[in-house]
């Protein structure tokens, strides 16, 4: 099956160069539309070399400009259709109809995930989270919630964890991290440079670094020192457009994963705070009740 312009940008964009995403950019924001310039005037439009244009249209697997512009007039990519979203759902589908299936698409996510799971790899942020000082969580979007919902789950557990969202942030960080820390960056593209910029630098200075990510070849995934694989599914999704609803649920379910593995080898730790944390929240909701 030929693959469309949507999913083609998905997978190559963490490829490209700065110029080159100027190109990509404009298809994304300009999807409904068929593309009617010459190779000379859309250069002109984006103020780029007919080169970087030429350059672009191989890096995404077609013969050149005018391929691109056949296969574009050729796709019937219509407004009405919402991406990034399960392709079995329609919006004629009524509420009861969408239930079913959404619980069907997550589950199969999930599923996928778990059947690829590295139980190693798991073990070894378990064991690293165990013995940090500090557990940093990187994330820019989407990806902050499910970095939020770690941080919440982990410092009751006993865990000194913290969530970094803006690129500024999260370089000063991992600057000053050391081999007592462990660094987890979430991307479901795994395309997110900040994130990615960040597990380098952490890296360096000797820091536990994983990722959890949809794409094992981006930049984030090769950036890290163990990568967790979410599973993505077949049809196009577009990055910076809604979200990624199967992606972003097996991130939540990886985490879990690590937070159990946790919660069972702390050798009683986590659970005691887990305790005291429960006490102290009864108490402080008892006084501002």
């Amino acid at each position: 099956m030929t693959k469309g312009i949507a999913l083609r940008l998905q997978e190559k964009y963490g490829q490209l160069r700065k110029s080159e995403r100027l190109v990509a950019d404009y298809l994304k924001e300009h999807q409904s539309k068929r593309l009617e310039m010459s190779i000379t005037e859309f250069a002109n439009t984006l103020d780029i070399s007919e080169a970087t244009i030429s350059r672009f249209t191989r890096a995404l697997g077609y013969k050149g400009f005018a391929d691109m512009k056949l296969a574009l007039a050729s796709e019937s990519i219509s407004t009405d259709r919402f991406v990034n979203l399960p392709a079995e759902m329609n919006e004629s589908d009524p509420l009861s109809d969408i239930s079913f299936k959404l619980l069907g698409a997550l589950s199969s996510a999930m599923t996928e995930t778990q059947k690829h799971l590295i139980y190693e790899d798991i073990q070894r942020v378990v064991s690293s989270v165990l013995r940090s000082s500090e557990v940093v969580f990187l994330g820019v979007g989407g990806a902050v919630a499910v970095c939020e919902e770690a941080v919440h789950l982990f410092l009751k557990a006993g865990v000194k964890a913290t969530c970094h969202r803006d690129g500024y942030t999260q370089q000063v960080v991992a600057a000053t991290s050391t081999d007592q820390a462990t660094f987890i960056g979430v991307s479901h593209t795994g395309t997110t440079e900040d994130v990615a910029g960040a597990l380098k630098v952490a890296r360096t200075k000797g820091a536990m670094t994983i990722a959890i990510t949809s794409n094992l070849e981006s930049p984030v995934s090769k950036a890290a020192e163990i990568s967790l694989w979410t599973w993505t599914p077949d049809t196009p999704q577009i990055p910076l457009y809604g979200d990624f609803l199967e992606g972003r649920i097996c991130q939540i379910y990886i985490i879990y994963m690590i937070y159990l593995g946790v919660l069972f080898q702390s050798k009683g730790a986590a659970p005691r705070s887990l305790e005291e944390t429960a006490s102290t929240l009864k108490e402080y909701f008892l006084q501002n009740s």
